[in-house]
């Protein structure tokens, strides 16, 4: 057993235990079904921003876009160096917005927040039913844990993916939303500092012999149509043109509401500190996604006959240019990017049932009490933690080529139908019922019909996305224009209040 096989099986063990002992204090802290679901305003700004930045930048950041710009190279690098900006531009629309209104009405999820703005239980149905998209976004952080468990432990790949299902289970089932917020933060810590290590690394060529000049020379000779004098791939399905980039940057203006990240401004203690967590996200979420340059420095680095899958490089290259010790402690920092971002998605994924199906649809049309509804809905939340993990582990047992790819035939679908209702929602406070609807219903179409016939849709969901997004926020604007004004007046009733 080599050096690096066993410090990593030392450090994940202490990872584990640690996760495991804030599964502990959050359960002590989750004494009702609200407090699973949201923690609400329970954690300061500092805090929740490390939490939504960890939540963003997925093991799709810390895996993915390292392989994309491993295979791809520099042209990929549109991807981190576009996606904070949009996120964080997204979360300046709504953010406070979705604080307000949760604390004074007591919304725990997005599709919540959307069906009770626009009074409209078939928007809160639907857009439960289309979140349920998120669990692409789960097998993709699985696949990628399962890979580092193969290649810096040795680990059969089915055994990766079993012991990270267990490991979720048990401290997103002891404290749901309080686990995920205290084991996040930590985990968010180690992905800023492993961030930092990857950019001084790039700068200064480590591994490579020569300076920074011969870095990029090699990266050239390796790849000719990826290098660093080049900012499209010709013919390629996202980073092909300007226009394919700007719809990537599009698809992103709503990526920081999707329903694991919008719930987490609920947590936060007061309205008042919004301002410091988008200012704390805006420095994190643009740090985090530089691990790119890390799929850069490997071409350089490892010799072009080694096999490996382009998802891989990020692991690979420690073990090249980093000690043991060192190699084995950075590849637990990615292992905590991949957890930060599961542990959020199950918690959200439990909520579509236990909240928006058994507590807002089936409770108020049953005869049930107040006490057997919560404790029936707690139950749900925790229980349900191993139906999404079991579904996850199955649809995970055969990797996809690209994470940063795969997690987003899900993540397209959500953020086309949420745009209108939730973006131009929130910002226009005359946004109707009939407009919510209709641009949930075209966005969502737009989405799927680009995606699935259309060719340059089918290995491109960045693109399908924008488009949806696009279309989703102009029928919002349209349909708002032309709606009927006592449509318009019944929203506004409630929405006056808050928005």
């Amino acid at each position: 057993m080599s050096s690096v096989v066993i410090y990593s099986w030392l450090f994940i063990a202490l990872f584990i235990g640690i996760m495991i002992a804030m599964g502990i204090v959050g359960m002590k802290r989750t004494k009702t079904s609200e407090d699973f679901a949201t923690a609400r305003s329970s954690y300061g700004p500092l805090t929740v921003a490390l939490v939504i930045s960890a939540g963003i930048s997925s093991g799709s950041t810390f895996m993915g876009m390292p392989g994309l710009a491993y295979d791809l190279g520099a042209p990929s690098l549109w991807y981190p160096l576009l996606y904070p900006v949009a996120t964080v531009i997204g979360m300046l629309f709504v953010a406070k917005t979705i604080k307000r209104y949760g604390d004074q009405f007591g919304t725990r999820t997005i599709p919540e927040f959307i069906g009770d703005r626009f009074n409209s239980d078939f928007l809160r149905i639907i857009l439960t039913i289309i979140s349920i998209l998120l669990i692409f976004y789960v097998v993709s952080q699985l696949v990628a844990a399962a890979t580092m468990f193969q290649i810096m432990m040795g680990v059969d790949y089915g055994w990766g993916l079993m012991i990270t299902g267990v490991v979720l289970a048990i401290y997103v089932f002891m404290g749901g939303s309080h686990s995920d917020i205290l084991t996040d933060s930590i985990q968010g810590f180690l992905m800023v500092i492993t961030s930092i290590v990857v950019v001084i690394c790039f700068v200064s060529s480590v591994g490579v012999e020569g300076g920074f000049g011969d870095m990029i020379s090699i990266i050239k000779d390796r790849n000719p149509t990826g290098g660093f004098d080049r900012l499209f791939l010709a013919g390629d399905n996202t980073y092909g043109s300007f226009w394919l980039v700007a719809l990537l940057f599009v698809a992103h203006l709503p990526f920081g509401i999707l329903p694991h990240l919008g719930n987490k401004f609920l947590a936060v203690k007061s309205n008042y500190d919004m301002k410091k967590l988008i200012m704390y996200c805006t420095i994190f979420a643009t740090i985090l996604p530089l691990m790119g340059l890390g799929g850069m420095l490997g071409i350089a680095v490892i010799e072009p006959g080694m096999d490996i899958r382009p998802d891989q490089v990020i692991p690979v290259l420690f073990q090249e240019i980093f000690p043991p010790f060192l190699a084995a402690f950075l590849a637990v920092t990615v292992l905590s990017a991949i957890m930060s971002t599961s542990d959020g998605l199950i918690v959200s994924l439990t909520q579509l049932l236990a909240n928006d199906i058994y507590r807002k649809t089936i409770v108020p049309k049953l005869n049930i009490s107040k006490d057997k509804a919560e404790k029936m809905e707690l139950g749900i939340s925790r229980y349900s933690t191993f139906l999404v993990i079991i579904v996850g582990v199955f649809m995970a047992w055969n990797p996809p080529q690209y994470l940063s790819i795969f997690m987003w035939i899900g993540i397209g679908g959500i953020v086309s139908a949420t745009a209108g209702p939730l973006v131009v929602g929130s910002l226009w406070t005359s946004s109707t019922r009939a407009g919510a609807i209709a641009s949930l219903l075209a966005g969502t179409l737009a989405y799927w019909i680009i995606y699935l016939p259309f060719g340059f849709g089918v290995s491109n969901p960045f693109a399908a996305a924008g488009s949806g997004v696009l279309i989703s926020m102009a029928t919002m604007v349209v349909f708002t224009l032309i709606a009927p004004k006592k449509d318009a007046a019944g929203v506004d009733e409630q929405a006056s209040v808050n928005l």
